[in-house]
């Protein structure tokens, strides 16, 4: 893929979260005589719970709106900075319209609550008595879903390997032979995102909304967590775990196994980072580069970002191998 075709599919994932921030900075700054000050900008069952200054809310929604961009336009670059195939033969996902889609429906969805949420402030004397109508969220999540698909149709396809990889060689086990391989993959950006959600959420808590801040040190907290995993293969089949507890795990049996292969992952193959469940595959993507990929009986894949992979693959296969 060629510099100028990035430059237009970054423009594509990143353009709409930033223009569905610009209607509610424009009301905001245009009605700044019908509006209190602070406003009411977080809402529990009962009413307004949680107040932002005028000026500070703009900056938030422009916050908002550019963070989605980058980090929609990073998980792009990420998978063809390397030139890599993003999507193979026997796929029925496409990732660039997956990604190109999730960017414009999570922009237009979180740019109608913002700009609900400024229409409830207009022309009340207090804030505190401002609230958000569950209209608001169902007509944000009709316009997520109408962009979603509006997205999806606009984005180009992704480009599809012709070949997919080849099987790995199985290492000879004896039927009395125990074998064992493991690897520690981290992701330091989500571990870093994790570490600076917990600081934000405990000076937050303190000085300021004590919920709000909870709520952010316990994202940090779930976010550090989710940045460690472990995969083990030995006897028993492929084993990741996910944090210091290896929890959430997944086991996959040597009898449940019809193919392995080690191949280069790209998160944009699979809509991004993280724990992704799309259609024909479960997906633990913390980076980009070596990973393995496992082919269960069933035709489902499970597909894990992890160093040494083409090792872990020839082990896996030989345990495979002996166990039929």
């Amino acid at each position: 893929m060629n510099t100028l075709s990035s430059i237009r599919l970054c423009l594509l994932v990143g353009l709409p979260p930033i223009l569905a921030a610009v209607p509610n900075i424009v009301l905001l700054a245009a009605a700044a005589d019908r509006l209190p000050d602070p406003l009411a900008t977080h809402f529990a069952a009962d009413g307004a719970d949680g107040f932002t200054g005028r000026i500070a809310t703009m900056f938030v929604s422009a916050g908002i709106g550019a963070g989605l961009a980058i980090v929609f336009a990073a998980i792009l670059l990420a998978g063809v900075r390397r030139n890599l195939p993003l999507r193979r033969a026997d796929s029925a996902v496409d990732p660039i319209r997956l990604l190109v889609g999730t960017a414009w429906g999570v922009g237009g969805f979180l740019g109608v609550i913002m700009l609900a949420g400024t229409i409830a402030n207009l022309d009340m004397p207090d804030p505190a008595q401002v609230t958000l109508s569950g209209w608001a969220f169902a007509t944000a999540a009709i316009a997520g879903l109408l962009l979603a698909a509006a997205g999806w149709i606009a984005a180009p396809e992704s480009p599809v390997e012709a070949t997919a990889p080849a099987p790995a060689e199985p290492l000879a086990i004896g039927r009395t032979e125990k074998v064992s391989w493991s690897r520690r993959a981290a992701s330091p950006w989500m571990l870093m995102a994790g570490v600076v959600a917990v600081l934000m959420g405990v000076v937050l808590g303190f000085v300021a909304q004590p919920l709000i801040g909870v709520l952010l040190a316990l994202t940090g907290v779930l976010l550090a967590h989710l940045a460690l995993l472990r995969v083990v293969v030995d006897q028993r089949g492929l084993t990741v775990g996910i944090g210091p507890l290896g929890w959430p795990r997944w086991r996959l049996r040597p009898e449940d196994i019809a193919e392995v292969s080690a191949e280069d992952i790209s998160p944009l193959q699979y809509g991004g980072y993280g724990i992704r469940l799309i259609p024909g595959a479960t997906a633990v993507v913390l980076r980009g580069g070596p990973g393995l990929v496992v082919t269960r009986r069933s035709g489902r894949r499970f597909v894990v970002s992890v160093d040494d992979a083409d090792t872990g693959a020839g082990v896996l296969a030989g345990v495979v191998t002996r166990a039929g």
